[in-house]
């Protein structure tokens, strides 16, 4: 997963953020906005249905012995994908998938037996569990088959590949991202589906892309278009994948924040060409040098934040101010009297976990130039990643880049290419920005030099999915069940996720998309970095989860 890293949210910083003061009256003399009820819906705990409890089937040692061993076995086979992977079938890197097909059919045999398996695109993996009841919209459960590489395997402390148990935890590439998940989501249908006599009304489909850490093309993109194709436009009652932030109690509450949206995402390019010559008789400013302007100029010039009221932020804290009104007062205040740029203020000030849930990010990740160190480089290419914020736009984070670039285009009198036969970009500008930009051409060096704009990876800011309605009372009910505790408040928000998953290909298939791992300690795994590990408690626990998940899903009749 492109993960946001974001499992904090402001719940679970107590004592830790210095954050500004706002005034200093009682919250009690404010009065609360009318639109923050955050009401919550009841508890939906599946007893009932004739089947054994989560507890029964998935507290003994024994099926805790049983999931390590079958995430163990998962882990194992390294289903790494690159951003440089060709075609299936001729590029060997993808043989490991077939591997962990292989692996997948013998640790889970029933599902293998009884559900519908199609390979979509060679290597996406798409199970249907028929219902008997045609009526009721199918649900869609996600998890990605692949992992992010592994820099240099020395630096773990245990070998990446070997899934190590050390009575606590298990160690390895994917145990977090996303093995973890797909585990879990299986290993709820086998318990299921070795029950003879369930029968789903509802359909339930699982969908497993396999190069969600290249953005998902190949395989959710794939998938999701043979389910547009086969079951068509709002299709599905609700789709659920990985992501989220997390879960954080504050005292006796208990917040849990799936994302209901997440940001958009494009990475823009600055390809710049100069002429070039030997070192001994530089330029001022060889290529490389100009684009290190071109990243002073941005880094010093960020997106503003923003709160959209009643987005999912904004719904987050009102719930907070509800339930945990002490917990951060001044950030109380704020919300009860509306002051939307105090809170995005706020939360800039509070640290970069809570910034960029209101900002666009803008990250400088990729710069090559050079190949010879007596010769000026003719070619560099400065790569910068953008998360863009619902308030904001990719042709805004396009134009801004133009913009950024005027002076010193106009300064090394460079011709300046911009997203060509980009319509959505040339629409954007005509209605912000008819002028042309005017090239001085004022260096006293010729670089005959040309920098061409582009883009990559682009993806709109996603719809926001509702937090109310028949979807959301299950899914809510169902997490105020799975993780009750004594004398405690479970409340489920919405939230917007910083990073992508592959749920960006199943847009228009639901209204109803959510993104959340429901493992308490997924924060701290070491997702996409050494060590990267799962605690085995978290892993039951998401099991849990998505057996009564399915379970009630079945159960409701909209």
């Amino acid at each position: 997963m492109a993960i946001s890293r974001l499992a904090l949210f402001l719940a679970g910083v107590a004592g830790v953020v210095a954050a500004p003061s706002y005034g200093q009256e009682p919250l009690s003399s404010i009065a609360p906005s009318s639109k923050s009820q955050c009401n919550l819906p009841p508890i939906l705990d599946p007893t009932g249905d004739g089947l054994p409890s989560a507890d029964d089937l998935f507290a003994s040692k024994s099926a805790r012995d049983q999931q390590i061993k079958r995430l163990q076995a998962i882990v194992q086979v390294p289903s790494i994908s690159y951003d440089d992977n060709g075609p299936v079938g001729e590029d060997k890197r993808w043989e490991p998938f077939f591997d962990l097909h292989k692996v997948l059919k013998k640790t889970f045999p029933n599902v293998h037996k009884r559900a519908k398996l199609e390979k979509i695109n060679t290597l996406g993996l798409l199970y249907t569990i028929q219902g008997s009841d045609d009526s009721l919209k199918p649900v869609l459960l996600m998890a990605h088959q692949d992992v992010v590489p592994v820099a240099d395997e020395s630096t773990w402390t245990y070998p990446p590949f070997e899934a190590v148990y050390d009575g606590e935890f298990i160690w390895g590439r994917g145990t977090s991202d996303d093995k973890n998940s797909l585990t879990a989501i299986l290993s709820a249908f086998e318990a299921l589906l070795s029950n003879k006599d369930w029968a789903p009304k509802r359909t339930f489909l699982l969908a497993f892309g396999y190069d969600e850490e290249c953005s998902g093309f190949r395989g959710a993109g794939e998938i999701s278009a043979h389910l547009k194709k086969q079951y068509g436009q709002d299709s599905f009652a609700a789709i659920l994948d990985e992501g989220g932030l997390g879960l954080t109690q504050v005292d006796n509450v208990l917040y849990i924040l799936p994302a209901v949206t997440e940001k958009g995402h494009v990475d823009v390019f600055f390809e710049l060409d100069v002429v070039g010559g030997h070192s001994s008789v530089p330029f001022p400013h060889t290529g490389i040098g100009i684009i290190a302007e071109i990243v002073s100029e941005l880094e010093a010039h960020p997106f503003q934040p923003a709160l959209i009221e009643d987005g999912p932020v904004h719904g987050h804290l009102k719930c907070q101010a509800r339930y945990s009104p002490e917990a951060y007062p001044d950030l109380t205040r704020l919300v009860q009297r509306g002051d939307l740029d105090g809170i995005a203020q706020w939360l800039v000030e509070a640290g970069r976990n809570t910034q960029y849930i209101v900002q666009t990010s803008q990250a400088v990740d990729i710069i090559n130039g050079g190949q010879k160190i007596n010769a000026m480089p003719e070619k560099t290419i400065l790569g910068v990643n953008y998360r863009v914020a619902h308030q904001n736009s990719i042709a805004e984070v396009q134009h801004n880049a133009v913009q950024r670039v005027d002076s010193i285009i106009n300064k090394y009198g460079l011709k300046l290419k911009p997203f060509e036969d980009d319509e959505e970009y040339e629409k954007y500008v005509a209605s912000v920005s008819p002028e042309v930009l005017e090239k001085a051409g004022s260096s006293n060096v010729d670089y005959k030099g040309t920098l061409v704009l582009s883009t990559k990876g682009n993806f709109h800011p996603s719809p926001i999915s509702p937090t109310s309605g028949h979807a959301w009372d299950v899914f809510a009910g169902t997490l105020r069940h799975s993780f009750a505790f004594d004398n405690g408040t479970v409340v489920p928000t919405g939230e917007i996720m910083t990073g992508n998953t592959d749920t960006r290909h199943y847009i228009g298939l639901s209204e109803n998309i959510w993104r959340f791992t429901p493992d308490r300690f997924h924060a701290e795994n070491n997702i996409h970095t050494i060590d990267e590990h799962a605690r085995v408690d978290g892993h039951i626990e998401m099991l849990k989860f998505y057996y009564d998940f399915v379970r009630n899903f079945d159960a409701a009749k909209f």
